[in-house]
């Protein structure tokens, strides 16, 4: 008896682009999250130039997404995108949006008490994702970034996952790391305290099948931590 089926083209095809997306849109971040944890990369205040290339990094994610999917005769909304949110999806956006501010914050005073260790250095400030200064490239880099994050880490991937796989646990399970791995160059317990809310967004995104108010909630989320940097800087 055979456990595992030998993948059709079809099949092999999903994979390709599945992995292929995934490398496109995350393999620099993580790359540069692990290197500064391991001490290897320092960051630097985002210049002007930094934030294009972020911008541009971005858009390309997004490209890939859309180009994969149109390979393979499917839609974005196949994934859950509909841009017509009714007033209920905004709703649920702001609970995600409040729901994730109160779990970040009770994860990670819970790893300070349980895990003292972990706070052994600060490796960012928000000017490594603003820049000095809030301009149109910050703005518009704090807009896109939610797209390019949920559309691919969050409904591609466990959409393919489920899809190759059969298994939404590993699809969530894989989702939450891939998003928590380029995160680490917040530090640890601050890549850790946001496990929690990829864990609700993940399991919304699964419940639902509609995207766009994890990518607003999420939106919410950059837009607050912008709104409090450019106050900061005043």
């Amino acid at each position: 008896m055979r456990l595992w089926s030998t993948p059709t083209n079809d099949q092999r095809a999903r994979q390709i682009w599945l992995y292929g997306v995934l490398a496109i849109g995350f393999l620099l971040p993580v790359v540069t999250s692990v290197g500064v944890v391991l001490g290897w990369f320092h960051l630097h205040p985002a210049t002007q130039g930094r934030l294009f290339f972020k911008v541009a990094y971005q858009a390309i994610g997004l490209l890939s997404v859309y180009f994969a999917l149109r390979y393979q005769g499917r839609r974005l909304k196949d994934i859950g995108l509909f841009l017509e949110p009714s007033l209920l999806e905004i709703g649920r956006a702001f609970a995600l949006f409040f729901g994730a501010i109160f779990l970040s914050v009770v994860f990670f005073f819970a790893l300070s008490l349980c895990a003292p260790l972990l706070q052994y250095h600060k490796t960012y400030d928000s000017a490594v994702l603003f820049g000095t200064s809030v301009g149109f490239l910050s703005i518009l880099f704090t807009i896109l970034n939610p797209f390019h994050e949920e559309l691919l880490v969050r409904a591609f991937l466990i959409t393919e996952v489920e899809g190759l796989y059969r298994s939404t646990t590993l699809a969530v399970i894989l989702s939450i790391t891939l998003q928590t791995s380029y995160h680490l160059y917040q530090g640890l317990p601050g890549a850790l305290s946001h496990v929690p809310t990829f864990l609700v967004f993940s399991l919304y995104y699964v419940r639902t099948r509609r995207i766009l108010p994890v990518i607003l909630a999420h939106m919410f989320l950059d837009v607050t931590a912008l709104a409090v940097y450019a106050r900061g800087l005043h």
